[in-house]
Parts: C-alpha cells; structure tokens; sequence
C-alpha cells in the first residue's frame, strides 16, 4: 500500500503510470457525474426532492494508486504489462468500494415510500450501484447491438437487467477480491448474444488446440 499523503508526484515517479492514472481519474470522475446527475433527475421524478451527493477526490486518488499498486504487481506473473480492460476495472471497482468514494448525504430519501425497494437498495450502496455500471461498462464498451433473433436479443437484455441486481448483492455482500470480481464479469461476456471488445480475449494460443 502506498498511503497519498506521502506524496503523489513520488508515487507516479516510481510507478511510470501517471498519463494512465491521471486519464482514467479523469475517466472516472465524469462517470460519477453523469452518475450522479442521473440518480439525482430520478429521484426529483420520483420523490419531488433534490439530493445531496459528496465526490472525495482524494479517496479516489488513493483508490486508483492501490487498484495500480495491485495491478503492477501482476506483471511479475503475468506475460503483459497491459491487463484486459475487465481486469484493470476489477481491481479499480475493488478499492473504489473499499474507500467508499461517493457519499449519500441526504440519507432520509431511502425512507421515502414513493422509491421502490430496488431504488432505496441503490441509493444505500451507492459506491456499489456506480460500480455495477464501470464492471459492465468495462466488459460491454459498445453499445450492445440488436442481432437477427430478436427474441433472442429481448430475453439476453431482459437477463442482463436482472444480472445487474444480482452484481450489485454480489459486490455488496459477496465480493472478496479482485479475482472473483474479475471472473464474475469476464463470464457474462460468453454469451454469443452481446459483442464484446476482442481485448478481452485476445490471445497468443489458437483456441483449436484446447482438448
């Protein structure tokens, strides 16, 4: 661990990652935004009332500077120095959660009873509700296309709704590394229905020759 405090130009110097830390600070902060913004509309919709939501900056920075800690480390296991976007996001999701970056100030709205259950749920966790939407946004960077089968195509976005709940418990409750986030994601891009970045599974070994 590398405590922020003791110095970000240091810590950059030594890690050779700062345009990739600062980009994906940047990255990240107006995805919080938008989040944010998003949440704040519904709830005005809903509730007729404005919510307070705090951004800390700093625990952002020391959550990137632990997500890339972990990540550098990797390289000395691993034959690259650029691990696959769903990877980095997992690790990036880990330690954003651990920090608790966004803060719910105005709490009461969970007691609001023109909110459903789901989005009293969401506003609680709300570190863990933006962080359902970098994993996915991580595993699916372009919009997901509609394919011949369009029922097929109905049942895999109606699936994917519900597997966004379930993403939302498992980081709340169930999450207990990065790993296990990591492949709780990577299996959801198996299915043949959505297309996936061809980064993900980019690899020296032909598939062919699996027996």
């Amino acid at each position: 661990m590398y405590i922020i405090f003791k110095g970000l130009d240091e810590w950059f110097k030594r890690s050779g990652l700062e345009t990739r830390l600062k980009n994906t600070e940047r990255e990240i902060i107006k995805a919080i935004q938008d989040y944010i913004l998003n949440i704040s509309n519904f709830i005005i919709k809903k509730t007729g009332r404005q919510i307070e939501v705090l951004v800390s900056e700093n625990l952002l920075k020391q959550a990137l500077i632990d997500a890339y800690d972990d990540l550098k480390r990797l390289t000395n296991y691993h034959f690259t120095d650029d691990p696959n976007p769903i990877k980095e996001m997992s690790y990036i999701v880990f330690w954003l959660i651990r920090r608790k970056v966004i803060v719910l100030k105005t709490e009461d709205i969970v007691y609001d009873d023109n909110l459903t259950d789901i989005a009293k749920v969401r506003m609680i966790f709300l570190n863990e509700a933006f962080c359902v939407n970098l994993l996915l946004a991580a595993a699916f960077p372009k919009q997901v296309s509609r394919k011949n089968c369009s029922d097929l195509f109905e049942n895999g976005i109606r699936q994917l709704k519900y597997y966004k709940r379930y993403l939302l418990y498992y980081l709340v409750y169930r999450m207990d590394s990065p790993k296990s986030l990591e492949a709780e994601v990577l299996a959801l891009t198996v299915d043949p229905i959505y297309e996936v970045d061809p980064v993900i599974w980019a690899s020296p070994i032909d598939p062919s020759e699996d027996f």
